[in-house]
């Protein structure tokens, strides 16, 4: 299932018949977890755009920092029915509407999930370059155009090259010489979105990057406990 998209590319959906492929899992989620604690202790506002099913991040954080606010944003409304029947605080709408996303912008730190794979099935796995909306459209909506301040983790397909991060940084810092990149998270799980047991593997990389954190290009592993 598609839709069209900003620049009328078309966004990749689930179809509303078959189950959404869960990118998160209960050990990816603990990684972010442990990353807010020890970065962002402080965090009392979590938005995640391109959300999917957040139930359990919606939890998790909630568990962590019993003080925090979150909200999602999904273009699906069958996800975001599903999330709002949950008590979650989700929005309906395209993230690349600056009206839409301008509602995110007081939050300490945003997490950009947009579909990293065809039909959103977690196995036929698009390249950076393909993922639709852009990151480089998407860092110059938030950074240069809406002058966002905080904390952006681009989560990035598991066959993300430092050729691409490098790149991403280039045109990010075009767009706002203030941003820096804290940290690249490799995040590896022996589960799937439906806590099916597989061989350890990366699921994806996340990208932290901020006008609140410094710029070390720190670059980390994390798996299950």
């Amino acid at each position: 299932m598609t839709i069209s998209g900003h620049g009328l590319q078309p966004y990749r959906l689930p179809a509303e018949t078959v189950p959404a492929f869960a990118r998160t899992n209960a050990q990816t989620i603990a990684q972010r977890v442990t990353l807010l604690r020890e970065l962002l202790p402080d965090v009392r506002a979590i938005g995640e755009l391109c959300c999917g099913d957040c139930a359990r991040q919606w939890a998790a954080y909630r568990q962590a920092f019993p003080d925090v606010s979150y909200r999602g944003l999904d273009i699906a409304p069958h996800i975001v029915a599903a999330n709002q029947a949950r008590g979650i605080a989700c929005a309906c709408g395209d993230v690349m509407n600056p009206e839409i996303l301008r509602q995110f912008l007081g939050c300490d730190v945003l997490f950009f999930g947009p579909p990293l794979s065809q039909g959103c099935d977690g196995h036929n796995l698009l390249a950076f370059h393909e993922v639709i909306p852009t990151y480089t459209d998407f860092a110059r909506l938030l950074w240069g155009d809406l002058d966002y301040q905080g904390t952006l983790v681009c989560i990035c397909p598991n066959t993300t090259t430092m050729g691409d991060v490098q790149r991403l940084y280039a045109q990010t810092r075009i767009a706002r010489p203030d941003v820096n990149l804290r940290l690249l998270h490799y995040s590896y799980a022996t589960r799937t979105g439906h806590d099916e047991v597989t061989p350890l593997r990366l699921k994806y990389g996340e990208l932290w990057f901020s006008t609140v954190l410094p710029d070390v290009w720190e670059v980390r592993e994390l798996g299950p406990d």
